[in-house]
């Protein structure tokens, strides 16, 4: 349903004072602090709106209004900005990710625990794979100073990749190795793959480009079943405890012991759409033990070709604007990156 101009400023006034006191708001502090240019009692007539339409509720009688998922969504989806991160907090992304290309494991916990400490939130970043997933591409991509990314790509845009050594190998010989894998491997799932012959078949057509071809069967081979998933960085557990929902202990050990299994994990990261940036609210996350959460998640890209994705996780009362702008920029120091083969 959609909001008339008023109906939003409102909404993303309560939206915003919610985010900065954690306190649930009332029409006086609307009318004190926000230039909205009405009277507190048609703030106050507004909010009643927004609550019967779902999009504010009222957790005591007394008190004021706090968002609903429902309008944390429309704030995001309508209202909100990604807001640019500072100068600074750009130099130190780009100075602290950027020469860690050489050590992909490196990098990828130096940005997971730097993006936890520049949101206060705890930090994720993975490319899921599974045995079932079907393949929509492998991909080799020629990096800077003799060295290439393999990528296997599945269809929900997500990627099994790594960066080997390809001395000697032309970007044309890689370019006619990616065409072969497409046309032996696309359609299929990694179980097909890996019990059937098509392997075989691979191995007659590519004796020229034998490293490359290792390297994305070695890919392949470690999915052997659907019950393993890809390696993911979790940092700054602690960081969630610095936020108000979260001085319940219990509350904080649901979420934690959720966020400590992998499946729950992989899950999570499979129901994002494929768009570049994009936020999972409260119950929208499947998982009721991590419905007091919301998941802001950004597509990293190698040679074009999306590769994994890197987000955080932290309360629905998160500030949206920001914490998007700095996941966007992680994203793409990241993606630079691992694409030019240095920084």
């Amino acid at each position: 349903m959609g909001l008339d101009q008023r109906k939003l400023r409102v909404l993303q006034s309560v939206v915003e004072a919610y985010i900065a006191n954690a306190q649930p708001v009332g029409s006086r502090t609307i009318a004190r602090d926000f230039d909205l240019n009405v009277s507190p009692a048609t703030i106050r007539n507004e909010m009643a709106d927004l609550e019967n339409m779902g999009y504010l509720e009222q957790p005591h009688t007394s008190a004021g209004r706090i968002p609903s998922d429902l309008g944390y969504r429309m704030y995001v989806d309508q209202i909100a900005r990604i807001a640019q991160p500072s100068r600074d907090e750009i130099e130190v992304i780009q100075k602290v990710i950027g020469h860690r290309v050489s050590e992909m494991e490196s990098l990828f916990y130096t940005a997971s625990r730097l993006l936890s400490e520049m949101t206060d939130c705890l930090s994720l970043l993975a490319g899921p794979f599974t045995g079932r997933s079907v393949l929509s591409a492998v991909e080799i991509v020629p990096l800077r100073r003799g060295r290439a990314m393999v990528l296997v790509v599945t269809e929900d845009g997500f990627v099994q990749n790594q960066i080997v050594d390809s001395p000697g190998i032309e970007p044309e010989q890689m370019e006619h190795a990616s065409e072969i894998f497409n046309q032996y491997l696309r359609g299929h799932t990694v179980h097909e793959i890996l019990h059937g012959s098509l392997l075989e078949a691979l191995r007659h057509e590519l004796n020229l480009t034998q490293e490359l071809m290792d390297t994305a069967m070695a890919l392949l081979l470690s999915q052997k079943t659907s019950e393993q998933h890809p390696d993911f960085f979790l940092e700054g557990a602690a960081n969630i405890m610095k936020h108000p929902e979260f001085h319940d202990i219990h509350r904080t050990q649901r979420v934690l012991s959720a966020l400590s299994r992998r499946s729950v994990i992989w899950d999570l990261l499979r129901r994002f759409p494929k768009e570049d940036i994009f936020a999972l609210i409260g119950a929208e996350n499947v998982y009721e033990d991590i419905q007091e959460c919301s998941v802001v998640s950004a597509v990293y890209y190698v040679g074009g070709k999306a590769a994994g994705r890197i987000g955080v996780i932290g309360p629905r009362r998160m500030n949206y604007s920001r914490i998007m702008g700095i996941v966007k920029a992680m994203t793409e120091v990241v993606s630079d990156s691992l694409s030019d083969g240095q920084a």
